[in-house]
């Protein structure tokens, strides 16, 4: 597995708790192989309502890096990051 590392905000914990309500999260960022890429994390209730509320505006729904976790809670987000780093997916990903 490539050295990752996954950033979040030094005061995340503060709040933490609103992001898991809120179910949408964007200030996170894996690290790998020296090339950082933002991370948008959705939980899939949150994830529906954003597609919902684009297609009714008559716009079509565009996100990149798109991670989408049961929860948005940092151990689900930690997750997750393990699971990219661990395979091609990566690939996938637009670099900052």
């Amino acid at each position: 597995m490539p050295g990752f590392s996954l950033d979040l905000p030094a005061d995340f914990a503060d709040y933490e708790w609103e992001v898991e309500t809120k179910g949408w999260f964007s200030e996170a960022r894996i690290i790998v192989s020296g090339k950082r890429y933002r991370l948008n994390f959705y939980d899939p209730v949150r994830l529906g309502q954003e597609i919902e509320s684009e297609l009714q505006r008559g716009g079509a729904f565009f996100e990149p890096n798109l991670v989408i976790v049961q929860s948005v809670t940092r151990a689900n987000m930690e997750q997750a990051a393990v699971l990219l780093a661990q395979s091609s997916r990566i690939a996938g990903l637009i670099e900052e």
